[in-house]
């Protein structure tokens, strides 16, 4: 037979993924003989039944057997899955007319269809992007075939398409409609046009979706990495943030007056001295990790942001902070850089539904969307504080002839090391670097190396993480071209596009206007109450830890209700379900803590699977809501003097 079992599906079971490697053994010979005797419409079933089976074993790969018997049955059905895999690569081989020709006739339709998609392909999760006009009736051979994600980019106002395509006009709002695939983003992505014209078109967009997927992926390894670390450091921080205000409460103080971020990068030892004579003609930004390059050159930074969850205390030494008008914390940061002796903090968020969470108590938002780094969330603040202009300096985004950082930061050593495959890792950490990752954290990944467009022309040499801030930097740029203008004074590693690149002498002789930073972060202290901030923040954190105590009993009953099956699991489950969503809507970043089963549970949602099938995926997914809002229940309860209550 062709097909699996109507509704059944792979779990990862031997027993499963026999049936699936089975399924595929007869799918691959039904096209052999399709194909054999010139039946092309039966041979197109079969192959598309050989994608579709493959795509359900990469969701489910092979588990190890468990027994002898297994593992002689398993070991003939993979050897038929090669065997299909194999019918299926001759088929592909055979010679086809031109895709326009194709379109012409329903059978060249299917054929051309067929060829776009690749041998393993989910129709339900996979995206298809169409270019250009002509594949309108590929577009419906797909809807036909279950395709549910088919982007078409052409002029809007004269597109065909049927309905069932999500039409965009370009690169960058293809690139915007596949970073809205979360949860469940695609896994696998065809783009094509009709017959290769416009191929720069056909690259642009292609590289804007790898690039919308590559964020996707690096925010959800993220958040899988620090989002328990973010909730436990959060919790421990509400006191702090309820105590100093946020960067909200600058308001207008520092509009108009020129910042200067003071990034970490090997370049900044060229002109870091010059910075000795702006203090109280802009406002000077460094970070945790350029903190001790700029004192080593006599240069007493105003403000020191910090938002990495990491305890990056080896940044600092005594004294670091003498002179320094205010240190600027992440709500997640670790709760001993809220102690760190500074005359002042101030607080922002920058990790979006898993910081903001933490000011619902509290007037105002400090939202301040990052790129992923500190340099990222730096530009955002200036844009924010309306500063102008912004420069940036020591914002290399590469390592030349190897060098990681400044060589005076703590990770002076630090040294970019190339492999012959062409990826990079960082070896010569310091030892405090290597205490901080003892004490937990993601290791340092090695990355591919990537050439970026070079501060004075030519390229330099880069990496995947460094391509992607690059990337941030230049789209921040394009968008608030007007807003402020963007110096990029390096004087080394990447050009930016939409900064504009000269030396730092020629903008700091431009910087005449007197600023007192310190009075106006006075002045922002000034109208803020902490005493009525901690008691706004403590009745929030009491009414929170009521709204999730609810949620966890709503949500267990809910999974003792969907395992016992049956009519009535059908009937009430509704009605848990739109209650607790009631409450969960409130807390949002209860789902930043489950993403991955609800990832799991929208995937499944998107498929044909059998009553039970889909009770047991709800169960999953509210035994996740139940454990997840216990976590930050249990957090929250157990810091009753967290918000100064």
């Amino acid at each position: 037979m062709l097909t699996s079992e109507p509704g059944r599906r792979a779990t990862g079971s031997v027993e499963a993924c026999a049936h699936l490697l089975a399924d595929l053994g007869h799918a691959g010979d039904a096209l052999a003989q399709a194909a054999g005797r010139g039946d092309v419409v039966g041979a197109l079933a079969a192959a598309h039944e050989t994608r579709r089976l493959r795509a359900e074993l990469a969701r489910h790969p092979l588990p190890d057997p468990t027994t002898a018997e297994d593992i002689a049955t398993m070991r003939a059905l993979v050897a038929a899955g090669r065997s299909a895999a194999e019918i299926v690569d001759r088929w592909r081989a055979r010679p086809l007319p031109p895709a326009p020709t194709l379109v012409a006739t329903a059978l060249g339709v299917a054929c051309l269809t067929d060829q776009i998609l690749p041998t393993t392909w989910d129709v339900t999760r996979d995206l298809v992007v169409l270019i250009g006009v002509g594949l309108e009736p590929v577009a419906e051979m797909l809807a036909d075939l279950g395709q549910l994600r088919v982007i078409a980019v052409v002029p809007v106002d004269t597109s065909v398409y049927p309905p069932s395509v999500t039409v965009v006009a370009d690169a960058d709002e293809a690139g915007g409609m596949v970073r809205s695939m979360n949860p469940c983003p695609p896994e696998r992505v065809v783009v094509r046009s009709l017959d290769g014209a416009e191929p720069m078109l056909a690259t642009s967009i292609a590289d804007a979706i790898h690039t919308a997927l590559c964020d996707l992926r690096v925010h959800h390894n993220t958040i899988a990495a620090f989002s328990h670390t973010w909730l436990d450091q959060g919790v421990a921080n509400l006191r702090s943030i309820a105590r100093w205000p946020s960067i909200e409460a600058v308001g207008d103080r520092f509009a108009g007056v020129p910042m200067i971020i003071c990034a970490p990068g090997p370049s900044l030892a060229g002109n870091v001295a010059q910075l000795r004579a702006m203090r109280g003609r802009a406002i000077v930004v460094g970070f945790s990790h350029s903190l001790r390059p700029l004192r080593a050159a006599g240069v007493v930074p105003d403000l020191v942001i910090t938002v990495d969850p990491q305890d990056v205390r080896y940044h600092f030494r005594p004294g670091d902070l003498a002179g320094v008008a205010a240190m600027i914390n992440g709500v997640t940061v670790h709760p001993s850089l809220w102690q760190m002796g500074a005359a002042r903090y101030l607080s922002l968020a920058s990790n979006g539904a898993l910081d903001h969470w933490l000011y619902q108590g509290l007037e105002g938002a400090a939202d301040v969307p990052g790129g992923g780094s500190v340099a990222t969330t730096a530009l955002s603040l200036g844009l924010r504080w309306k500063c102008d202009p912004i420069v940036m300096v020591g914002l290399d985004l590469s390592f030349p002839g190897g060098r990681y950082y400044v060589d005076t930061s703590c990770d002076g050593e630090a040294r970019a090391v190339v492999d012959d495959q062409g990826r990079v890792r960082v070896a010569g950490w310091s030892d405090g670097f290597r205490a901080m990752k003892a004490a937990g954290g993601p290791a340092a990944a090695r990355e591919r190396t990537i050439e970026l467009p070079g501060w004075s022309g030519g390229t330099v040499p880069s990496s995947f993480m460094f391509a992607m801030f690059h990337r941030w930097f230049v789209e921040t740029a394009r968008r608030e071209a007007g807003a402020a203008r963007l110096f990029n004074c390096t004087e080394g590693g990447c050009f930016i596009e939409g900064m504009r690149h000269v030396p730092l002498a020629t903008v700091l002789a431009e910087l005449t206007r007197p600023i007192d930073v310190a009075a106006a972060l006075d002045g922002a202290l000034g109208e803020v109450d902490p005493v009525a901030r901690g008691g706004a923040a403590s009745r929030w954190r009491t009414r929170t830890v009521g709204d999730l105590r609810r949620a966890v009993r709503l949500a267990r009953a809910g999974v003792v209700l969907a395992s016992r099956r049956g009519a009535t699991a059908v009937q009430r489950l509704p009605r848990i379900e739109r209650a607790l969503g009631t409450i969960l809507a409130r807390h949002d970043f209860i789902g930043m803590l489950a993403q991955r089963e609800i990832d799991a549970a929208f995937d499944e949602a998107r498929r044909t699977a059998t009553e039970d099938e889909y009770l047991q995926a709800t169960a999953a997914l509210l035994a996740a809501a139940a454990r997840t809002a216990a976590q930050v229940c249990a957090a929250l309860d157990g810091n009753r003097g967290g918000h100064g209550g």
